[in-house]
């Protein structure tokens, strides 16, 4: 074990100190005190050594311990970067890979019974009647320019706009009506993107909660949730987003005319 800094050398009878000085080179007898030639301290000399040879003691440990340090450290480094370099795809896959907006993980598997469950004949006699009166884009902005006036939601023939900021875009159509006390509705969007819900009404909006809704896209089936409400001009305001995307969609629908 290493000596205290600046510790004092154990006792022993008579004078320790140098017998050369440091100061002028003289040699003394042993045990002389004062340095014979120039009157230097021989005592407080041997002292001052014995100090500065600890203290250098001690700094030389300490580089050691730093020197270790730094090793260790760059060796965590570099496996650190070893290791995201092995595992980068996975890294990329986690953060970008869209997380369910649900927590019920089982709602995402009811859009599909839109298509495939017991309501799969009403939603496709409405999905036909569709695509029959499936409105030009003359005939949706003449609805879209010229909205009527709606106290409450109407069934019918609606013509669906993609708002973006202050700017709208004609993206499909849809069909709305009344089944059982509950409002039900399917879309067919432009780019071949199906839509197919029930909503509740509540204080002049229309609610659809997970599971209530569902949207088929190529082949792949994701849940909805949104709402709609009506405005004093007739235009209704809808918004929601779906498990296949982080962000809200926003939506204008204007009626068309009825079933």
């Amino acid at each position: 074990m290493h000596k205290e800094l600046f510790e004092h050398p154990d006792y022993h009878e008579g004078i320790e100190a140098d017998a050369v000085c440091a100061q002028c080179g003289s040699a003394n007898p042993e045990g002389t005190l004062i340095c014979k030639t120039c009157g230097n301290n021989l005592r407080d000399q041997r002292l001052m050594r014995i100090a500065a040879d600890q203290i250098l003691d001690a700094d030389v440990e300490g580089t050691v311990k730093v020197s270790f340090l730094a090793k260790a450290v760059a060796l965590l480094g570099l496996l650190v970067v070893l290791w995201l370099g092995l595992n980068v795809d996975k890294i990329y896959t986690s953060l970008t890979k869209p997380r369910p907006l649900y927590d019920d993980a089982s709602q995402g598997a009811d859009a599909i019974l839109f298509w495939e469950g017991d309501s799969r004949q009403m939603y496709d006699e409405y999905q036909g009647r569709l695509q029959k009166r499936f409105p030009s884009f003359s005939d949706a902005e003449a609805a879209r320019l010229e909205s009527e006036a709606m106290t409450s939601f109407n069934e019918g023939l609606y013509a669906l706009y993609e708002r973006h900021g202050s700017t709208e875009q004609f993206i499909g159509a849809g069909l709305a009506w009344m089944y059982n006390g509950e409002w039900h509705y399917v879309a067919q969007i432009n780019t071949g993107i199906q839509v197919r819900g029930k909503a509740t009404v509540t204080e002049q909006i229309l609610h659809s909660q997970w599971g209530d809704a569902g949207m088929q896209d190529n082949g792949s089936f994701h849940a909805l949730t949104g709402q709609a409400s009506l405005g004093v001009d007739g235009v209704i305001t809808i918004s929601g987003r779906s498990d296949s995307a982080l962000g809200k969609y926003q939506s204008a629908a204007y009626r068309l005319g009825s079933l």
